[in-house]
């Protein structure tokens, strides 16, 4: 860890990324999601069977990361503000690595989404690997979470996400 660039370092254990109410939880949008995989849980679709559960109907979640995904085109804007997971290429970039992969992810869900939310996505450097050797060249590793919280600040998920980059830019 000794050898990692200060600002890494300093990205380790804080909310480096922080993406704000992207897109609002919409039914319509997870009713294509259901047919697509075709999910018929009475959770996502029924109101009246929904009721003795969860109050209302829900969003699947699966669905949670998307909710914070800009999209990669919005009127009077070029081009994104950030690239999806923009943590993962700052940490790339500054470690100077041009090859990156998702080697496991695992989704926790606290609490679930209803139409008209929003979600707030806090990307947190968790470690950082020393550089080895890898079948693919020098790399690393790193783990990076993805807090979402609810509109009033509660925890809706978590997503746990492994990297390996590897491929050392020549300077």
């Amino acid at each position: 860890m000794d050898d990692l660039p200060e600002a890494i370092k300093d990205w380790i254990g804080r909310a480096t990324v922080v993406v704000d109410h992207v897109v609002t939880v919409e039914q319509g949008l997870w009713t294509n999601f259901c047919v697509a995989i075709e999910d018929g849980n009475l959770l996502y679709w029924d109101y009246p069977a929904s009721r003795d559960h969860t109050e209302t109907v829900i969003a699947p979640p699966a669905m949670l990361p998307s909710w914070a995904i800009e999209h990669a085109w919005a009127p009077g804007r070029d081009r994104p503000t950030m690239r999806t997971l923009e943590l993962h290429f700052m940490v790339k970039d500054a470690l100077g690595l041009r090859n990156g992969i998702v080697t496991e992810v695992e989704l926790e869900f606290h609490a679930p989404l209803r139409a008209g939310e929003s979600v707030r996505a806090e990307q947190i450097l968790r470690s950082v690997s020393d550089e080895r050797e890898t079948r693919l060249g020098i790399g690393r590793n790193w783990e990076i979470d993805v807090v979402y919280r609810k509109p009033d600040g509660s925890l809706a998920g978590i997503q746990h996400l492994h990297f390996l980059a590897y491929g050392k830019i020549d300077s």
